[in-house]
Order: structure tokens, then sequence, then C-alpha cells
């Protein structure tokens, strides 16, 4: 049995490691999070501050309270241990994706004492291109995911093996996770009082150990936030609590006036669920009827964690497609318990093709050129050092008819400056958004404007620049020609 155990494991850590871990340095950091987040990350080493997060060269987010800080701090580590670039900025999310996998592993095998159910539920979530997606960026996911599935993974232990105590470990799990992403990470704390009403362990809520679990979870985070308040008065509060937490739960700046809207916003997650999430969003309803027709009451943590997810990013206005994989190592065991009783009788068969496809992925990852991930904006690392070495560090790149969010994380990112805004208002942002009303310049006049008073670099697509009148086109002189760019200077 250990010997199987071992053979499956293998399998799942080849896929994981070189599915996660492979070609991490073809594509370049995405904006808006990704080129952000390493920005940031690399920020706390020049600075030294690991108390508050600092967005460089942005100045409506100089003090960035978007997130709690564990990822950046683990980030700049990485950045510390294994140089900046790329690949290390992908490092961390990568790392928390392979972890992951290997979590879903344990919590199947623990849940049903059956290693080909827990190979079968890593599988899924191997199978899952778009946890892959998201894992393989400097990005957030991952870790609350980890952190999530590691609180539910206790809270089992402590539940099949009867030993309260485990619920300590679930009570720091989720507060790590709160200071990794923040209130997401606290599904735990509903999830374990709904599956004690459930099997009508009433005592148990009023538990010391349950007593502390809550503690423990709640208290955690305070490590960052006393410091904040102590230091750095009410901005946490005002910014992280209120401007941040709030204004997610608000909607943002997306307004739901009308009833058909509200009814819309409610039923987000449906289409979601049945278009990003397949096959398996299908396949996983055949578990839960399984699992509720057989009265397998250990089970029902899984279930009650999906529709604590499900209701909970329901509940809040502002939504996203990937908010779902918060319970997705949950129902990816779920999958594997199905598809464990479907393919009972082919199990050995299924194995030793997925060893021979494990070795064969890693053999194409090492020795084949191919690509795992889009490649959506070359260009900037391609020009870094130019402009780098080109433009003063004291002076900004003016982008034409631009995204300003993108080009505030890329441009920071891949040359170190900022970026010059527009000195008009944007009609196409609603007048309460007030953080986001910040835009590039987007008309001929103002570029004329901009470059006839100053000296400028300009960044400007080829077809925009196409665009521009004579007289425009006189002012500017193209230093460096990219692909879809050309970075300009301007001859006042």
């Amino acid at each position: 049995m250990k010997n199987k155990m071992f053979f499956y494991l293998i399998i799942i850590l080849i896929f994981s490691i070189f599915g996660m871990l492979g070609k991490l340095s073809v594509a370049e950091l995405q904006p808006l999070g990704s080129a952000v987040h390493a920005a940031i990350s690399r920020e706390i080493l020049r600075t030294g501050d690991w108390l508050t997060l600092h967005w460089p060269h942005c100045e409506e987010f100089k003090d960035f309270y978007q997130f709690p800080p564990l990822f950046f701090w683990l980030q700049a580590i990485t950045f510390k241990i294994f140089g900046i670039s790329d690949a290390t900025a992908k490092y961390v999310s990568s790392f928390f994706g392979v972890a992951v996998i290997i979590l879903t592993f344990f919590l199947a095998k623990i849940i049903s004492d059956d290693d080909y159910l827990a190979f079968l539920s890593s599988l899924t979530l191997i199978l899952h291109p778009y946890f892959f997606k998201h894992s393989r960026k400097c990005e957030l996911e991952t870790g609350l995911i980890f952190f999530i599935t590691l609180a539910v993974l206790f809270f089992v232990i402590s539940e099949k093996k009867q030993k309260p105590w485990f619920l300590l470990l679930s009570g720091i799990s989720s507060g790590l996770g709160f200071l990794y992403k923040g209130p997401p990470a606290y599904c735990i704390l509903a999830i374990v009082p709904i599956y004690y009403f459930l099997t009508k362990q009433y005592k148990k809520i009023f538990s010391i150990q349950f007593v502390l679990f809550l503690l423990i979870s709640l208290c955690l985070p305070l490590v960052w936030i006393i410091p904040q308040l102590v230091y750095k008065g009410n901005a946490v509060i005002e910014k992280f609590f209120i401007n941040q937490i709030l204004w997610s739960i608000q909607g943002r700046s997306v307004k739901y006036v009308s009833a058909l809207q509200k009814i819309k916003n409610y039923l987000f997650f449906i289409p979601v669920f049945f278009s990003y999430y397949l096959p398996w969003s299908i396949t996983g309803i055949f578990g839960v009827i399984k699992i509720v027709k057989e009265k397998l009451y250990l089970w029902f943590i899984l279930i009650i964690w999906v529709v604590i997810v499900w209701l909970g990013f329901t509940l809040a206005g502002y939504k996203d497609d990937y908010y779902l994989l918060a319970f997705w190592p949950g129902w990816c065991v779920i999958n594997g318990y199905i598809f464990s009783i479907w393919t009972k009788k082919f199990k050995d068969t299924i194995a030793n093709i997925f060893a021979i496809l494990s070795v064969v992925f890693m053999l194409i990852t090492i020795f084949a050129p191919v690509k795992f991930d889009k490649i959506r904006n070359p260009e900037f690392r391609d020009m870094a050092e130019f402009v780098k070495s080109t433009v003063p560090e004291n002076k900004k790149i003016l982008p034409y008819n631009l995204f300003y969010y993108d080009m505030v994380a890329l441009i920071p990112w891949y040359w170190d400056r900022g970026v010059i805004k527009s000195s008009l208002p944007n009609p196409q942002v609603p007048p309460d958004a007030k953080a986001w009303k910040e835009h590039c310049v987007e008309t001929e006049d103002e570029l004329l404007k901009f470059i006839s008073e100053d000296k400028q670099y300009v960044l400007i697509k080829k077809t925009d620049f196409e665009k521009l009148s004579q007289e425009v086109k006189d002012k500017l002189e193209i230093l460096y020609d990219i692909g879809r760019f050309y970075f300009c200077v301007s001859k006042p």
C-alpha cells in the first residue's frame, strides 16, 4: 500500500513541479496584477520597509493597502535569494500551486483512506488549465487556496481522528491566509460551526478548542495590524478595511441599480462554473449526489466549503471568474471520489498511463520549445535596458492612448520609471470612482501641448503614430522601433 502511494505521488509531483515551474521565464509579467505585485515586492528590498507596502512610481497608491503583506514578504525574500526577474517573480505563486496539488492529495487520502482516490483528486486539479493559468503568475490566488485548503485539512483530521486540538492548527492556517489575501481565508470560520450543527455536535461550539480556534484566526493578523496602527495611524483601517474590503463588498465602481442587474449579479457564478470549470464542474455534481445519498458525513465538510465560498462571493458586490478557485481542491476531492467508483476496474491501467504521460510531459518541458503561457507585452521587457539607459531616472514616460493602469504596472517594473497622466477628465470613468479616474494622454491636442512645452519620452503604438498630424510627427523622433510600439523623444 505504501509503495502504491509513493508511485502515485511521484506521478503527481512530476506533473505539478514541471507544470508549475517549467518555462517561467518565457512569458513576461502581465498588467495589472503581476507586474504591480512584482514591483511592490522589489520595493521592499529597496526601501527596507517591511511594514507598509509601496507601489513605486504610482502616487495614488504610494502606500499600498490593497492586500495584506505576507505574499509580498515571501516574494521579496525570493528576490533576495534568487535574484529579480520575471521568472523569480512567479516562484511564490508557482510554489503554492505545487503545494495545493500535494495538499489536495493528502486531503483526499485522509478523508477517504484511499490512495487511488487521492491520486484521482490531485490529478483532477492538474488537469484543470484554469488553475495553472492563475498559478503561473505573480499573483496571490494559489497562496490563498493553499491556506484555505490547509485549514480544511486540519479540521478534517480533528474530526476523523477525534483530536480537537488540530482545530488550533486550522485557526493558524486561516489567520495566515488572512495575512496573505484577506477575508476569503476566513471561510473556515463558517465551515466549522455549520458542520457541527449538521452533525448535531452542539457541545463542540462551546469547547475551549473552538474558542481558541476563533481567537487564533482573528488575532494572528494583528501582528501586522497593530504595528500599522502604532506607526501609521488609521491608514490600515481607512485604506484596507474601508477603501478596499468594504469597497469590494459594495461592488467597487459597479452599481447595480435595477432588480434585473442585481439578479444577474447574484447569478454571476452559475455560467462561470459551467464554462471556466468544465468538465469537472459537471462530474463533481455526481460526487455530491453520491455523498449525500450515502450519508458520508465527514465529506459534508467539502460540500459546506463549496457552498460557503460560493455564497460569500455571491453576496459581495464585486466578482471575478477565478474566485471559485477558493474551493477547487475540495471540489477536486469530490470528483476523485466519484471517479474512483467509475474507474475502479481500470485503476492500474489509468495509473500506468499517467505514469508514462508524466515522463513524456517532463521531457517535453525540458527539451521541446513549447510555450506554456501567452506572451502579451514582450516589447516592454525587450527595450528595458535601452529605456533605462536613455531616460533620466527622474523623468517620466508619456504613454499615448494607452490604458493608464497597464502602463503604471509595466513601466515601473520593466523600466523603473514613472508615467505621465493626462490633465483632462476621463468621461468613461464614473465620477465616484475616485481612485480610477487617472488615464494616459488620449488626445492629439494634449499630446502636442506636452511635447511642445518640454522634452518628453513618448511610448506610442505604431498604428496611433500613423494617425497623428504631420505637425505632431515632426516633433517626435523615433528612438526605438519594436513590435507594436515606437519609443520616441520629443523636440520642443
